[in-house]
């Protein structure tokens, strides 16, 4: 397992800690009283999508961000939400960002978006940098917010680390150190490129310079128990002629951290080879897995039930584009994202339902429609 083992970076605390002295750090309840955008109940198709909700026009549709990864915290009430930006023309991106979504009230859910940023001192000069990773997969533990980095490993963020952006340009608060790394004090208001809030990186666990050709992609993760034990399962996404894995990686079961072994690696438990191909997303709970799997847009989805080597494809059941999976009750009800533009939605999966399904799979749950049929949560 060594040639899949992380290494840790050195902690960006002190980083944190000077910048929490220029931007106020107002954690993730700042964000929940601050929200300025509504989303859309709506009906999702495909027989496993329970009612969620679409996003605001502007992001439902923007071909500039995407939607890949999910995150439940307090039992589901909110529900974070990864986004990436897509490259255009050769120029450096904004990188990724985090959806804060409360869904206290399921029929008035609101978010805002929290830009992800990576502070550093460059010649004693402290800037902010953008996080561009993919971002296809989070999970949060306690405070931690871990987001995949599809070729390099894992980032960690602690969500107690937001910070409010300035209403001026931030390159006034933090001025440009002229040592390649640009602040993101682009506009006179509106704080971070447009952004009133940031999410400084805390640390990173990087892939083993030496791992080879073979090494695993880190496309999505999620947290679950399996044997008792808390785990941090990660995948890769591979076309058809690929042999994609899953692998999971141990925890603290106190603070939710990396459980580092005596050499300061972190490795994986289990590794498992020739899974699904084309997988999103991944979640597990004692011994059921779940694995969300793409056909290509406009296709609907298909969901994976049971165990490494022994998951049972119900095929069709999930709307077009399924992403990443999180636990909003471990065991019961999980949480999905779908990608395209027009068809972006967030739902629930009745975990419970699909499990029984996949052990008497001649007796599978009907499907609701096909994700083709909708857009933006209306029937076309």
């Amino acid at each position: 397992m060594n040639r899949y083992a992380l290494r840790r970076t050195s902690p960006r605390d002190r980083t944190v800690a000077a910048l929490s002295g220029r931007l106020p750090r107002v954690g993730l309840d700042g964000v929940l009283g601050d929200l300025n955008q509504a989303a859309r109940p709506c009906e999702v198709p495909g027989g496993a999508a329970g009612d969620g909700f679409t996003w605001a026009d502007r992001d439902g549709d923007d071909p500039s961000w995407t939607p890949q990864g999910v995150a439940c915290t307090r039992s589901g009430d909110v529900l974070l939400v990864s986004w990436y930006a897509r490259r255009r023309w050769l120029v450096r991106t904004q990188g990724s960002r985090i959806s804060v979504v409360d869904r206290r009230d399921p029929q008035w859910p609101r978010y805002r978006h929290v830009l992800l940023v990576s502070a550093r001192r460059r010649l004693r000069v402290l800037t902010l940098g953008g996080v561009r990773v993919h971002a296809g997969g989070i999970a949060v533990v306690g405070g931690l917010l871990y987001v995949a980095d599809t070729l390099h490993g894992v980032r960690i963020f602690r969500l107690d680390d937001v910070m409010r952006a300035p209403r001026r340009r931030l390159d006034e608060v933090l001025p440009w150190s002229g040592a390649g790394t640009r602040t993101l004090g682009l506009r006179p208001t509106g704080g971070a490129l447009g952004y009133d809030y940031v999410l400084p990186e805390a640390l990173r666990l990087r892939v083993r310079p030496r791992a080879g050709p073979r090494r695993l992609r880190y496309s999505f993760l999620s947290v679950g128990q399996v044997e008792g034990r808390l785990n941090l399962v990660v995948g890769e996404y591979g076309r058809t002629g690929t042999m994609p894995r899953l692998a999971r990686y141990p925890l603290d079961p106190v603070t939710g951290s990396p459980a580092f072994d005596d050499h300061g690696r972190w490795a994986p438990l289990d590794v498992y080879e020739h899974q699904p191909h084309r997988m999103q997303g991944v979640a597990v709970h004692g011994t059921t897995w779940f694995v969300t799997a793409s056909t290509g847009e406009g296709n609907p989805g298909d969901l994976h039930v049971g165990s490494p080597g022994h998951l049972h494809r119900h095929r069709g059941v999930l709307p077009t584009g399924p992403e990443d999976l999180d636990w909003s009750r471990p065991g019961e009800e999980l949480w999905c994202v779908t990608e395209w533009p027009g068809r972006r939605w967030v739902f629930p999966i009745d975990a419970r339902r699909w499990a029984r399904a996949a052990a008497r799979p001649h007796e599978a749950p009907p499907e609701r429609g096909a994700a083709a049929s909708v857009r933006g949560g209306r029937r076309s």
